[in-house]
């Protein structure tokens, strides 16, 4: 432990990404590093190079998803920005629905924190010749500092397009400092070409949990299936690349399907989850988020490690606590199949009664088949919504559930043939069983030890006090007891009680939320691994490849999507069955009106929800150039059947807090809502008014006006002069 310490507390608490075994520790030096020092043996370059790890450490909100981030926003803050997942506490959807982000910075830490690291890596390269090792130790050495550089730099393109590519070290003569951007072809041609030169010398070092080939592979994989699409979308003129020998968008998707292709036979096993404990649908895929250590899961290539006592983070904590401030809005929940694999409006989608518990989780159900008993799962109630829904929504936005009585610590459910049971029924048991006979449980209270036999997910769900959520969905206004019980009593599942694990739209968001974790009132007690390379992710980035290259089958989809549902539990992919009539709702054309073949909106579509909170999606809406579909999205949540008079003060609106579809606005009356029948989403936000919205130069930021006061030369991002 004392070997543990050392490491993490000489190497900025923040590390986690290095070996911890403790050969590995053992080598580690007992001074600081300094220019003079720090690069005359393998051991000296190893410990120089944590500084480059931390790359990926709490704080850093710029590199494409995972974004390890501290705070309310979790993993999912670029989610928030292409309206996928958010951020209710900012006030607004998505990023451009703020003001403050539609005008030139005066500064943008992403733009400097990059060159931090690209001056790092460059500072190890000037001194690779130095150390006294073996050419294997030194290649290892040479290629991860490589791989950081690139990894600095695609950072700077996907957010800039046009950077100043730096592969040496300068000083503050250099000429670098007063010249103008390379172009974007260029800058990936280095990347390119660097990550290449990487796969080829990196040897494949014992050490767990550091940059390997496979990482490398990974990242190509993520990189080229980026820039090739992105060309691909955005219309990008290559007629440069000939004459220049730099790779162009189409060896870009190749390069993507050969070392996906790389790291998929070399780790063909997915995470499937520990059954026996976390006894819910796709549990699997939720462990990701939420596992204590990830060593030892071939999926996970690389990851963040959190030790008890020493480095732990607030991820988890914040989707227990009132500051949590993430829901999913309506049209993201639309985007999960049913457990058949089809979209919700499809011709032959199924739907089900809730008939109360039987033998199996299966037997909860029966097909409805009658007329009366059909419903449309996008304006339903949330008990409709989740119903037979993949698996993957249920662990990312928490599933509806009512209690009947609650004190202090302890509640009582409706019992299992209940329809607010439904989903109790489905997930483990929150606390020790007090009576069984009228299903009351007891919540354990404040308690700062990790109880590792806990499942992940339980429901009801409780907060760091050891008090029970009494209801989900669970707005954001408190009221009393008896609206509550109204509310209740005429069957509306939306209510407000408690003033955690609230929401805007209804769909809360507890994507890293477990119930095995240390609880404390504010405290960063949190040690779940968080994961930065998947090959759950390079999976997809291969099936996107293949179709843009017109090789998609069922061959690939067999490889790719249909083990990612089979890990999820929900139904297979027939590729010949996807037509144009598959799913009548989805996005016909991108912001071009370039039309989206159906099968590719389904590769797309299994991307989003399998990389949901994950950060993403941004980079992704941004190269299809779909971020106007995504952006101005008319926001809403749950749809609420019975929205009477009683109802209404439950719902956070001005006036009646449904929408009005045709307006964008609340139902602005009583009579209004009645006219309407009552029923309807829960309002918002407003969709942006016309020419309000997303703008063709958002798609790439404006250069800081600090950075264009200090080289001149620099020219400003197209659209935001």
């Amino acid at each position: 432990m004392k070997k543990i310490i050392s490491l993490l507390t000489i190497a900025s608490v923040a590390m986690g990404t290095v070996s911890c075994t403790d050969d590995f520790l053992d080598r580690m030096p007992k001074a600081d590093p300094s220019e003079g020092n720090a690069f005359v043996s393998y051991e000296t370059c190893t410990y120089y190079l944590q500084s480059l790890y931390t790359m990926f450490q709490n704080g850093q909100t710029y590199f494409q998803g995972p974004s390890m981030v501290n705070g309310f926003a979790g993993t999912s803050t670029r989610d928030t920005y292409s309206g996928l997942v958010v951020n209710y506490g900012t006030g607004y959807g998505n990023l451009y629905g703020n003001a403050n982000a539609q005008v030139v910075p005066a500064s943008n830490s992403t733009y400097t924190a990059a060159y931090t690291f690209v001056r790092r890596a460059n500072l190890l390269l000037s001194h690779i010749g130095d150390p006294a090792c073996t050419d294997a130790e030194r290649n290892y050495i040479e290629a991860t500092a490589r791989f950081f550089r690139a990894y600095a730099h695609y950072a700077m393109m996907i957010n800039w397009g046009d950077i100043v590519y730096l592969d040496h070290l300068i000083d503050e003569t250099a000429p670098e400092l007063k010249r103008e951007q390379n172009s974007r072809l260029y800058v990936a041609d280095q990347i390119y070409k660097e990550l290449v030169w990487c796969i080829e010398h990196m040897p494949d070092i014992t050490e767990r949990n550091t940059i390997k080939p496979d990482v490398v592979k990974a990242f190509m994989s993520r990189f080229s299936l980026f820039e090739g699409t992105w060309r691909k979308y955005h219309n990008v003129d290559e007629s440069q690349c000939a004459s220049n020998n730099w790779v162009t968008g189409e060896q870009l998707l190749e390069a993507c399907v050969k070392y996906s292709k790389e790291v998929m036979d070399a780790h063909p096993n997915l995470h499937m989850g520990n059954k026996a404990l976390n006894k819910i649908p796709g549990c699997g895929w939720g462990e990701l988020a939420t596992l204590e250590d990830l060593a030892g899961v071939d999926e996970v290539l690389l990851y963040v490690h959190y030790v008890e006592n020493i480095k732990t983070h607030r991820i988890d904590h914040y989707e227990h606590i009132a500051n949590a401030q993430l829901d999913l809005p309506q049209n993201t929940v639309n985007l999960y199949l049913t457990r058949d694999g089809l979209p919700i409006g499809n011709a032959n989608v199924k739907y089900y009664k809730y008939v109360g518990p039987g033998s199996s989780v299966d037997d909860l159900y029966e097909e409805a088949t009658a007329d009366e008993d059909k419903y449309d799962y996008a304006n339903a109630d949330i008990y409709k919504t989740f119903r037979r829904r993949d698996p993957r929504l249920w662990q990312t936005a928490m599933p509806p559930f009512s209690l009947k009585s609650i004190s202090g610590n302890e509640y009582t459910t409706f019992g299992p043939d209940s329809p607010w049971s439904e989903y109790l029924n489905q997930f483990p048991s929150r606390g020790a069983v007090v009576n069984a006979d009228n299903n009351s449980y007891r919540i354990r209270s404040v308690n700062s030890t990790y109880d590792r036999s806990q499942p992940h997910k339980t429901l009801p769900s409780a907060n760091w006090e050891g008090v029970a959520t009494d209801n989900v969905p669970n707005t954001q206004s408190v009221t009393n007891s008896t609206q509550i019980a109204a509310a209740r009593e005429a069957g509306t599942p939306v209510r407000a009680g408690k003033d955690f694990q609230r929401s805007k739209s209804g769909y809360f968001v507890w994507r890293h939320h477990q119930h095995w974790g240390a609880q404390h009132n504010n405290t960063a007690f949190d040690i779940s691994d968080k994961p930065l390379f998947k090959v759950s992710e390079v999976m997809l980035n291969y099936a996107e490849a293949m179709f843009e290259l017109g090789r998609f089958d069922q061959t690939v989809a067999d490889a790719t999507i249909n083990k990612l549902r089979d890990r999820a539990d929900v139904g297979h992919m027939t590729v010949s069955a996807i037509d144009d009539s598959f799913d009548p709702n989805r996005p016909k054309v991108n912001d071009d009106n370039v039309t989206i073949d159906p099968k590719l909106w389904e590769i797309r579509r299994e991307r989003l929800v399998e990389l949901m909170c994950e950060s993403f999606s941004w980079e992704d809406v941004r190269r299809w150039k779909m971020a106007k579909h995504f952006v101005d999205q008319q926001y809403c949540g749950v749809f609420v059947e019975n929205a009477t008079q009683v109802m209404r003060p439950l719902i956070d609106g001005l006036a009646t807090g449904i929408l009005n579809p045709e307006t964008g606005l609340e139902y602005q009356s009583a009579g209004e809502l009645e006219a309407a029948g009552n029923k309807g989403h829960l309002f918002t936000y407003r969709k942006p008014a016309d020419g309000a919205g997303w703008q063709e130069h958002y798609y790439l930021n404006p250069v800081p006006l600090d950075e264009i006061a200090l080289n001149p030369q620099l020219h400003q991002t197209p659209g935001w002069e």
